[in-house]
């Protein structure tokens, strides 16, 4: 009987573990993220994977709620909002889309477009249906009329409204606006609300009238939105603050506090009764508009909020932030409930590493690691305080450095994305933007060089951190560096005050040559695989220098914008270049002529870099994007003339 009641208890006890076990596993196992593979749809030529789905620039539900579109540097991604899964990619004809709108019956979806132009599509069949043109900027607020015959559409030198029926203009008036400005529509009244320094200006669409100014924030303001009945008028500051005016009579109704940074954007829910906020505080905020209280506060973002929309139910809050993720959240009781995953921020930099196998990524605050292969994320490394500006592997890939804004250079295991050491030395004056701008391991990896905008390049045992020169000379900010091959010289690139490359003895850290010769300051220096030539960008051209004199072998033309990358192909035969201009550029090193122009980026391209195998040619640029392009497509085009 004994026996039989200890078997009794142990299976109790047995059960009881497990079932606390369990709790404590569903309590801390981390939050549901759908982790999405961007479809590789509309690929530029030549680009073989794409990875990333574009920088966000606005979000909007639906008006029956079911799908939840995302506008971004690539299209518009439409997701359906109950399950979040991909539907379609909606594309202009170039660049991305910056801000979108449906029509009241949900079948038209419109985007304004980086290119000028003003697109809509047909929602059930992802089809597009008309192009409005004639805008001359970037078209940054859309919105359709209450009936849906009109759409209003704002450029920051224009507005028009245009006849949806027919696809023609109604109205255009030229005139400055802003990219803090929105749209409110009905029937025949028409409304402008723009952040004018620290007012909100009130104004007609069309006639450009004032009618009157807001005033009361005591910084400038940063975002604006209408009510859906255009009664009510919330303005986001600098301040903190959230203000609400009456409409017409601009009236100043509540202030709202809780904040404790900037306001990015705010968005009304579908009866006007609740107004949720994005910040540069990292949270979203719900406010009840009556009484002006703060209902919930969002918190689970590591970076600033920069977008949120409301589902029409007022169930749902979507929010997307510089952390690159898109979170879905339950209003009523503020938890998380999903999170989409692959809308990248700006991307500062790449490195690829020399087994071709990884590469990172500098995404706002964090450093990302890659299967260069599979193109599938393997790790996130955090710690940086401020945005990642530079990274580097060692020449066995086993060891990362990056190094940021918070004028920190770290250290990081490969392999397990843990961080070995913080390296802190590198000083900018106050007045000085501060940021470590380039990291460079020796060769044998014994060494780890870091440039900064102290006008100095510092030299660290790369296995413990302790700092063994500071290489001075340089008498402005030290934008980029490069060992040569042979790990004895180090060469540095200054910024616009000086405009030189200053070549340096390693083992005794004295400045062995200064090279003149650029009309603006050095953005990129590497050298050619066999160490003979140091190719060098600026803001409008490349030079070829021979790397032991110093001398001038020649200049590639065809540039006339800064050239943010270089990187030399494995034989030393092609440079690959990344501009400014959105395009990377392929150049003949022995003929320095111009080969090929690739076009894919939409906005600055970052950072290129060469596979070891010279196979693939991997991009990053400022529009959230990592490109890799297939070499052997690109030079079958050049030996056909193509």
């Amino acid at each position: 009987m004994k026996i039989r009641m200890r078997s009794i208890y142990l299976i109790i006890g047995v059960i009881s573990v497990i079932i606390i076990l369990s709790i404590i596993f569903t309590q801390f196992q981390p939050r549901e993220t759908i982790l999405h593979k961007s479809p590789q749809l509309n690929l530029p030529k030549d680009v073989k994977l794409r990875i990333g789905k574009g920088s966000v620039a606005d979000i909007e539900y639906s008006p029956d709620g079911t799908i939840l579109a995302v506008a971004t540097s690539v299209g518009i991604w439409l997701y359906d909002a109950s399950t979040y899964e991909f539907r379609s990619l909606l594309t202009g004809d170039n660049y991305g889309i910056l801000s979108i709108s449906f029509s009241p019956d949900g079948k038209t979806l419109a985007g304004g477009g980086a290119d000028k132009t003003v697109y809509l599509w047909d929602v059930q069949t992802s089809k597009r249906k008309q192009s409005f043109i004639g805008h001359q900027g970037g078209v940054f607020n859309v919105i359709f009329s209450s009936d849906g015959n009109t759409l209003a559409s704002a450029s920051r030198y224009d507005t028009s409204l245009w006849d949806v029926r027919t696809g023609t203009h109604k109205e255009k008036h030229r005139g400055y606006t802003n990219h803090t400005n929105k749209l409110w529509l009905n029937g025949d009244e028409t409304m402008l609300a723009s952040a004018d320094n620290k007012n909100v200006r009130l104004s007609d669409l069309i006639t450009r009238e004032v009618k009157m100014d807001l005033e009361g924030h005591t910084k400038n303001v940063k975002s604006v939105a209408f009510s859906p009945n255009g009664k009510t008028l919330a303005s986001g500051s600098w301040d903190t603050t959230i203000r609400l005016w009456n409409l017409p009579n601009g009236v100043h109704k509540k202030t709202l506090k809780g904040h404790k940074k900037s306001i990015n954007s705010m968005t009304f829910s579908a009866d006007g009764q609740m107004l949720a906020s994005a910040s540069r505080d990292d949270t979203v905020r719900m406010w009840d508009v009556t009484t002006g209280r703060l209902k919930r506060t969002f918190k689970g973002h590591t970076a600033d909020v920069q977008h949120v929309a409301l589902s029409p139910d007022g169930k749902t809050l979507a929010s997307w932030s510089y952390d690159h993720i898109l979170n879905l959240w339950d209003v009523e009781t503020g938890k998380h409930k999903k999170s989409i995953t692959g809308h990248f921020a700006a991307i500062s930099y790449l490195s690829l590493s020399t087994d071709g196998t990884t590469f990172a990524i500098g995404a706002s605050k964090e450093v990302q690691l890659w299967d260069a292969i599979k193109g599938v994320h393997k790790k996130t490394l955090f710690g940086h305080k401020g945005a990642v500006e530079c990274i580097a592997f060692n020449p066995n890939g086993s060891t990362l450095a990056s190094g940021g804004v918070d004028e920190t250079v770290r250290i990081w295991d490969s392999a397990t994305g843990k961080r070995k050491n913080i390296i802190k030395g590198h000083t900018t004056p106050r007045d000085t933007y501060s940021t470590i701008r380039s990291v460079a391991f020796s060769p044998n990896g014994q060494i780890l060089a870091s440039a900064s905008n102290d006008s100095t390049v510092r030299l660290w045992n790369a296995a413990n951190g302790r700092h063994m020169k500071t290489l001075s000379g340089h008498t402005g900010a030290v934008r980029t560096i490069a060992f040569s091959p042979d790990g004895r010289t180090i060469a540095s690139g200054s910024g616009s005050k000086e405009n030189t490359i200053r070549l340096w003895d390693v083992e005794t850290g004295k400045q062995r040559k200064t090279i003149t010769g650029h009309k603006s300051g050095i953005s990129s220096i590497v050298y050619s695989p066999d160490g003979k030539i140091l190719a060098a960008g600026d803001s409008e051209s490349i030079q070829l220098w021979d790397a032991d004199t110093g001398e001038n072998i020649k200049k590639l033309n065809g540039q006339n914008k800064l050239i943010n990358s270089l990187s030399f192909s494995p034989d030393g035969q092609m440079l690959a270049s990344g501009n400014w201009d959105t395009t990377i550029r392929i150049w003949d090193v022995a003929t320095g002529d111009l080969k090929k122009i690739l076009t894919g980026h939409l906005h600055w391209v970052n950072s290129v870099s060469f596979s070891t195998d010279g196979k693939t040619l991997i991009s990053t640029g400022l529009d959230g994007l990592v490109l890799l392009w297939d070499i052997t497509a690109i030079t079958d085009d050049i030996e056909d003339g193509k």
